[in-house]
């Protein structure tokens, strides 16, 4: 029985976690030596003399505080992160696991509690937080050096190709007016072909100029690109999208409205090629903190965490969009079900 008796007292003693026990005024009564090596006192310093409150950091000390009251009230066990105070003053984050021992009257006699060292899991998450940090900065820059790759390639498409473009327009016209006189029927058939081409040129590339950064959104903001887009969209899917909603004044910074309209085109070519639907629709709204852009359709509908977890467009699409929402201090929202149509909505605090 000593022998037992030895075993288990080296066993509670030097545990790899502190063990200790309080009275019902918070009081230690207990405390194994892992923990008071860790806190630097002897027992004599602590045991019977101190409340463990005393011991834990003061931002982390009312909770504890509260815990306690309902350990020893309604026996609800506590199970929180703390922070423990040595004798040298150094902060050591714990995790603390107490219950109540009651008796048979259901009275509190003491708690009895184990604690955890976490210092290895709380510099892991100090890091994780650094290297979210990191990346969210990194994402940042991307997308403020795509945006500005996108402005200076559809600047290129429409002072370059555009304008060459309706230059040889007009030498084609210029060309079947003078072969019209000659009555060169054949050629000037050929001619008009070219005009044709030259014409759908002129469009698609004013098309990609648009996509890439139209220019309505730097010369009148997002609501009158949204309007703009929403024609475009229309003319070349055949998908009714309209745009409802309050018109924002004054403007927002040019990297919120880049992001917005960047989510909605986005949205918008994910319900062009899966949402199987003919309508869809762009809502805005502007309360006193909070900008909130609403994406719409009422087509076939997926399931978000499944896109997400695939490897297609679709999955990337909406990473992308909440991406974007992030990086400019926003939060997005999906709403989806399968045969239950979508509803993607943005909100950027102003």
């Amino acid at each position: 029985m000593r022998e037992d008796r030895d075993e288990l007292t080296d066993l509670y003693e030097n545990a790899p976690c502190g063990y200790h026990s309080c009275d019902a005024e918070g009081v230690v009564i207990r405390m194994n030596e892992t923990e008071l090596g860790w806190l630097g006192y002897s027992r004599a310093e602590i045991v019977g003399k101190v409340r463990l409150s005393a011991l834990i950091s003061e931002r982390y000390r009312s909770e504890y505080e509260s815990a306690f009251a309902k350990l020893t009230l309604s026996g609800t066990p506590i199970d929180i992160d703390s922070e423990l105070n040595g004798r040298n003053r150094t902060a050591l984050p714990v995790h603390v696991s107490a219950v109540a021992v009651i008796d048979g009257r259901g009275r509190f006699v003491k708690s009895r509690a184990s604690v955890f060292d976490i210092t290895n899991r709380k510099q892991a998450e100090q890091e994780a937080r650094h290297y979210a940090s990191q990346l969210q900065a990194l994402s940042r820059r991307l997308v403020e050096v795509q945006d500005h790759e996108r402005r200076w390639l559809a600047g290129q498409l429409h002072d370059r190709v555009c304008q060459r473009l309706a230059a040889l327009d007009l030498h084609l016209n210029t060309v079947r007016c003078t072969l019209s006189l000659q009555s060169s029927e054949g050629v000037s058939t050929r001619i008009e072909d070219c005009l044709c081409l030259v014409k759908e040129a002129v469009e698609n590339t004013f098309d990609l100029v648009g996509e890439l950064r139209p220019a309505v959104l730097d010369d009148y903001g997002l609501g009158v690109a949204l309007k703009w887009f929403a024609e475009q969209f229309t003319r070349r899917t055949g998908i009714v999208a309209m745009v409802k909603g309050n018109d924002l004044v004054p403007r927002l910074g040019q990297a919120v409205e880049t992001a917005l309209f960047r989510i909605v085109q986005e949205a918008c070519t994910n319900i062009a090629k899966y949402a199987k639907t003919r309508a869809a629709t762009i809502t805005v709204q502007s309360e006193a903190e909070w900008i909130r852009v609403e994406i719409a359709d009422n087509g076939c509908g997926f399931d978000p965490i499944a896109a997400v977890r695939q490897d297609h467009h679709n999955g990337c699409g909406l990473l992308i969009m909440r991406q974007r929402a992030e990086v400019a201090d926003g939060r997005l929202l999906i709403q989806s079900a399968v045969g239950g149509g979508t509803r993607i909505t943005v909100e950027i605090r102003r």
